[in-house]
């Protein structure tokens, strides 16, 4: 059980984009901010809200730096993640994934735009997507995080119930689609990376079990 009362679980299931690398408002200075600064990013309330995906944000932002690409968002990403593995990764991240490890707790990860975002020479670089068991990419799937289906497609994948599971993730809309198939999530919260890892640590830990750091929300599935 945790220290909530629940099973403990056997898979940790991480979003990729903002949660294990960092997020393009942290590598790059805007006016938009996104999460950062939601106020002030009216285009990112209308992501969060889901009158538009996160795909189509970063299309039209991406199209503001690359107005003549055939694909302003794949131009824009590869720009900005092509540089060295350890300035784009959350070393807290990387940490945790060590800690899981010697715990004996799998390790998954769930994106919606890894090969759409990506090329596979960067994919195939990037040691850290080793880490996980499996990676799953919808990018190419036909349904995409928070769709249903897009986490009865990762249970199926894992072969495990989803009582088994915690999910982290940076969006509240997949963390809610989460909770609606029954996993509980923690989201990431890109402004306190530290206290959200500390909740995850907590939704993960044994009775008893390990400290966490304050910060961040657990939401047990509906």
């Amino acid at each position: 059980m945790t220290t909530d009362g629940t099973s403990a679980a056997d898979v940790a299931l991480f979003d990729f984009g903002g949660v294990v690398i960092k997020t393009p408002f942290e590598l790059l200075d805007t006016e938009w901010r996104g999460p950062f600064d939601p106020e002030a990013d009216l285009l990112w309330q209308q992501a969060v809200s889901e009158e538009i995906t996160e795909r189509e944000y970063w299309h039209r932002r991406a199209s503001e730096f690359h107005p003549d690409a055939e694909d302003p968002t794949f131009a824009f990403m590869r720009e900005l993640y092509d540089t060295d593995e350890a300035r784009i990764v959350r070393p807290e991240i990387v940490a945790l994934l060590d800690e899981l490890d010697r715990r004996g707790i799998r390790t998954a990860g769930l994106t919606n735009d890894l090969a759409a975002f990506h090329p596979p020479e960067w994919i195939e670089r990037m040691t850290v997507i080793r880490r996980f068991d499996p990676l799953i990419d919808l990018s190419h799937a036909g349904f995409l995080k928070p769709a249903a289906e897009a986490f009865e497609y990762t249970l199926k994948v894992l072969d495990v119930d989803a009582s088994q599971v915690v999910f982290f993730d940076d969006q509240p809309q997949n963390v809610e689609g989460a909770q609606a198939c029954g996993i509980r999530s923690v989201r990431c919260d890109p402004t306190d990376i530290a206290g959200s890892v500390g909740q995850l640590r907590r939704a993960l830990a044994p009775a008893g079990g390990l400290p966490s750091s304050s910060g961040g929300e657990v939401h047990p599935p509906d």
